[in-house]
């Protein structure tokens, strides 16, 4: 019986009732405490004498309470044996649908709301399970609200499952879902659950593609008059793809087909690919259904058919993918390549190369840094993706001219392997790889590390040869980025220092060793037919005119749709890098993120969220807190070669520029008395490192300067005599030196080798050095004496980075390779070192990409990109579409 108005439960006072199903009534109700309505979802009878389920139902809902955001109806509490929600005004979704088919231009913002909710849960390991049109309300103003998540889960009805309304069924539940019964609603499970077997966020997946498919449509995918009879087609019964709207865009078609792939493991696997399609999709020109489907085209054709907004997951499993419908030449297209389930690409376009026929895409997976990247290969006329083993660490491919080699750069060597895969072949040592390019000659040029000239080498191996000369006078340092221009002798190269965020682009030869001036450019260019240079300008890609047999550059550039990202991370960073990769056939392909800003959020010492900090929106890279814990400096960052350090309050917020020059101005580290802050800027060349006074108008001022291109400090000593430098050398990997705080003096060196070497803090107490390594392939945490360097000791057994002592000089806290972790580890010190084995103690979010402790190692800060997708390859084809419009 409905409970009436001016019922008590709790707090809470009951308006008036507004909805009933399967797992109660719900009603409006007062909450007098807070002054305001929520909604009240009471339990039937059968859970409300079951302690058991209510007990359950408690654990959930403190779970789901956990679940912030803009598109989930908030979980206030348990209160007795009924749920307190919040109140959400407006229709279901299912009272809309039963008006008629909703029009596209409303159907994909409600769908990619109803993405985000689902990714907001997954990200938290909660599935909804019983998706449907009656759990999603949309307000007046157009929101989405997806309600009863996890339900399904937290409840069960062990009443049988036959009910008038098959289609609109209570959840299905049993007491122990691993004795194989069914949790979720009739009309809208998927496969698996109507087998009875366990499901995961693939069921949401389902859910969503039959949500989507019912607004479009106006009809549901599987009807029948007993639940026997729903359950049956679900299992067997084909949907029927051809009462789908006319006008809807092939892309939303193959989207719907993959989410409602019957075999899970054909099924999309990550809701963020159904959100990056349907944000596409607005950009899609519709087409129509009965479009006929083209053969594929041979290679010799070169004109792929387009695929606007298609976002496809590189997955190892096989995956159902119909061809889409063909296009004139001049249709601009875009694919979003993303990386396999459980993976991630290298943030970065240096870390893409489309094959010259371009057929296939080449991408390093995985983090460069810790040394723990693969190549894959993709071949456009499939949605499956191929590991090549024998890669590890791999970064920088290329392609040979013919399309059957792919070359990398690991942190120690240049090496070559076959596209379909094999054993790796070493063509020589390249300790910091800077680019290379292949030309059908079978020559390769190569930079071999991050100062020098340019390389040449045969592709079967040999002595390499340089083939430009460093102009000293010009005080460069190095030449970096070769690539082959279309008569395999003259070839584009960047030259470095650059000056106010540019750098020197040359044309040089093999034959006459001539030298030819282009322009400064911010990024090293593409050269594609019929005569254009593509780079970035402004964080934009952009197009000029290039007469390839003057070597000159005609008119202004251009700027296209696309921003190409080029990572923003100083560790990993290659200055001058190229932004696209092109085959010859004039496809392009660049890594790309839906957003680069980010977010800065406390965390405690047991990894859980204690705040966040309120700064204006933009990338940070980093942000390094004071030493007495009020304050952080940050690092933003607008292009790859800008950034500039900003003073924030840690609990005000706000932030206030506090550099004035070009360049790059990062790696920032404070003063033991927090009244400084020292830093690397590249504003005249090499990165040299100025001292500024936080609380002073005065402009910051030189540190110290040398020839040495890279090097940043890394941490100021607690006395104030020295500052810990990374530094890095020509022949040498980087490796970390002393220098005196003053500026004055030569720097001594405290770890060098042909390692990888980041420098790291030393003790409070004056005797040890912390720093990390990747002298065992990847970066682990180590301790050596100080001053004079003794024996080291590794400290980190599964991977380290981000070294904090404790103030008491007797724990190193430290941060995973992945920065996804934090460990401890206890430090006895005497005339010898004696580490204990470290311990994890907190988990950080899988998107961290920077982490400083506070000053008493208890709380971290955080810092994570706002989107909520991920990365992935794109690849344009018919670009010169986008630039006839550019030119407009």
């Amino acid at each position: 019986m409905p409970l009436p108005p001016g019922t008590k439960i709790g707090p809470y006072e009951i308006v008036a009732q507004v909805g009933a199903g399967g797992m109660g009534e719900v009603y409006r109700a007062h909450d007098a405490k807070l002054n305001r309505d929520v909604a009240i979802k009471v339990l039937p009878e059968l859970f409300a004498t079951d302690p058991e389920r209510l007990a359950r139902l408690t654990r959930e809902a403190q779970t789901l309470a956990s679940l912030n955001h803009a598109n989930i109806a908030h979980i206030y509490g348990v209160e007795g044996h009924a749920l307190v929600m919040e109140l959400v005004e407006g229709e279901d979704l299912a009272e809309h649908i039963a008006r008629g088919p909703i029009a596209l231009a409303e159907a994909l913002p409600t769908a990619r709301q109803i993405a985000n909710a689902l990714e907001a849960a997954h990200d938290q390991g909660i599935i909804h399970r019983d998706l449907k049109p009656a759990n999603i309300k949309v307000k007046p103003d157009g929101t989405v609200k997806v309600l009863d998540f996890g339900l399904a889960k937290a409840l069960t009805d062990d009443s049988g499952l036959r009910t008038q309304d098959v289609s609109n069924s209570p959840t299905l539940t049993a007491r122990a879902t691993q004795l194989g019964m069914i949790i979720g609603t009739a009309a809208y499970m998927s496969p698996e659950q109507a087998r009875g077997k366990s499901v995961d966020r693939r069921a949401d997946i389902w859910a969503f593609g039959l949500v989507l498919y019912e607004m479009l449509t106006g009809r549901r995918a599987f009807e029948g008059q007993e639940i026997s009879d729903v359950l049956a087609a679900v299992l067997r019964q084909d949907i029927d793809w051809t009462v789908l709207p006319a006008g809807t865009p092939s892309s939303v078609r193959r989207l719907l087909r993959r989410c409602l792939e019957k075999d899970p493991r054909k099924r999309l696997s990550a809701i963020g690919d159904a959100r990056l399609e349907l944000d596409e999709s607005d950009s899609v020109t519709p087409v129509s259904a009965s479009t006929a489907v083209p053969a594929r085209p041979s290679i010799a054709a070169l004109v792929w058919p387009a695929i606007a907004g298609v976002v496809l997951t590189a997955a190892v499993a096989a995956l159902l993918w119909p061809k889409p419908p063909s296009v004139t030449v001049d249709g601009l297209s875009r694919l979003a390549i993303l990386p396999p389930p459980g993976e991630e690409l290298y943030p970065d376009s240096t870390g893409v190369a489309i094959s010259p026929d371009g057929t296939m895409v080449a991408f390093v997976v995985g983090s460069v840094n810790q040394s723990i990247s693969q190549l894959w290969v993709r071949s456009l006329d499939s949605s499956i993706a191929r590991k090549l083993d024998d890669t590890d660490g791999a970064l920088l491919p290329f392609w040979s001219p013919d399309s059957r080699r792919i070359g990398y750069f690991t942190s120690r060597k240049l090496k070559t392997v076959a596209a379909t895969g094999g054993r790796s072949e070493t063509l020589a040592d390249a300790p910091n790889g800077r680019g290379a390019t292949w030309n059908t000659s079978n020559v390769i040029l190569f930079a071999p590390e991050a100062t020098g000239p340019i390389f040449r080498i045969p592709a079967t191996g040999g002595t390499p040869e340089p083939v430009t000369t460093v102009d000293s006078a010009k005080k460069e340092y190095g030449h970096r980025f070769p690539l082959f221009l279309p008569d395999g002798d003259h070839f584009l190269f960047a030259s470095l220092p650059g000056k106010a965020g540019k750098f020197d682009i040359s044309v040089g030869s093999l034959t006459d060793k001539s030298r030819t001036h282009v322009g400064a450019l911010e990024s090293s260019p593409a050269y594609v037919d019929p005569g254009w240079l593509l780079y970035v300008r402004q964080g934009v890609l952009a197009a000029q005119a290039f007469d390839v047999n003057t070597k000159t550059l005609k008119g202004d550039p251009h700027p296209l749709e696309d921003e190409p990202t080029s990572i923003l991370d100083p560790a990993v960073s290659f200055t001058a890098n190229r932004a696209v990769s092109v085959s010859l056939t004039g496809a392009l392909a660049f890594y790309s993120t839906p957003s680069m800003n980010t977010t800065a959020t406390w965390y405690d010492a047991s990894g859980k969220t204690a705040g966040v900090v309120d700064v204006p929106g933009g990338h940070y890279e980093t942000a390094t807190i004071s030493p007495d814990g009020t304050r952080a400096i940050f690092v933003r960052s607008t292009s790859p070669s800008e950034s500039t350090l900003w003073l924030v309050s840690l609990a005000r917020g706000g932030a206030i520029p506090l550099t004035t020059g070009p360049g790059r101005n990062d790696s920032p580290v404070w003063s033991p008395d927090g009244k400084r802050v020292a830093f690397a800027s590249d504003r005249d060349g090499p990165q040299n490192f100025y001292v500024k006074t936080i609380d002073d108008a005065t402009p910051e001022q030189l540190l110290y300067a040398s020839d040495v291109l890279f090097k940043n400090p890394a941490y100021w000593s607690s006395d104030g005599q020295w500052l810990t430098v990374t530094q890095l050398e020509s022949g040498m990997a980087q490796d970390t030196w002393l220098m005196p705080a003053s500026g004055k003096g030569e720097l001594k060196p405290l770890v060098r080798g042909r390692a990888r070497d980041n420098a790291g803090p030393i003790s409070p107490d004056g005797k040890w050095l912390a720093f990390s390594s990747d002298e065992t392939g990847r970066f682990e945490v180590y301790v050596q004496a100080f001053p004079d360097a003794g024996g080291r000791t590794q400290v980190s057994q599964q991977g380290g980075a981000g070294e904090w002592w404790t103030r008491d000089s007797r724990q190193i806290v430290f941060a995973g390779a992945d920065w996804r972790s934090l460990w401890r580890a206890d430090v006895q010190s005497g005339k010898d070192l004696h580490v204990n084995p470290p311990r994890q103690f907190a988990t950080l979010p899988s998107t961290t990409i920077w982490v400083d402790a506070s000053p008493d190692r208890q709380r971290f800060l955080v810092l994570a990109p706002e989107r909520t997708g991920i990365g992935s390859v794109t690849v344009v084809q018919h670009w010169l579409a986008d630039l006839k419009r550019a030119a407009k």
